[in-house]
């Protein structure tokens, strides 16, 4: 069991090394309240950069949010300036601000991975 762990362990590091080390033009946003919504995001984040595009993410039973968004930018450095002017505090809570960054399988197919 253990060199079963072993491997995966070690083919997610080879992963995580292989992807780019450049944030490109999107952030993923952890940690978002309930409350919040797509204007308020974008006028929060609109201070780093025009902005292309605000997407939040779903609970389809409920019809709530579940926390979790992604916020597109006209250039690279509206993410970049996101990201290294954290903490970023929304609604009274604060929001998490992570590079999306896209990691390229064995496969050579692209599959999301944000950290």
């Amino acid at each position: 069991m253990r060199s079963v762990v072993r491997g995966v362990t070690t083919n997610i590091r080879k992963l995580i090394d292989a992807r780019p080390k450049s944030t490109g033009q999107t952030v993923y946003l952890t940690h978002v309240k309930w409350v919040t919504g797509k204007a308020q995001l974008e006028h929060y984040f609109k201070r780093y950069g025009s902005i292309q595009s605000v997407n939040m993410f779903y609970d389809p039973e409920t019809g709530l949010h579940r926390g979790f968004a992604s916020i597109t930018f006209e250039s690279k450095d509206g993410a970049n300036k996101a990201i290294e002017q954290r903490p970023h505090v929304i609604d009274g809570d604060r929001v998490d601000v992570e590079p999306y960054i896209p990691l390229i399988s064995k496969n050579n197919k692209k599959k999301d991975l944000t950290l």
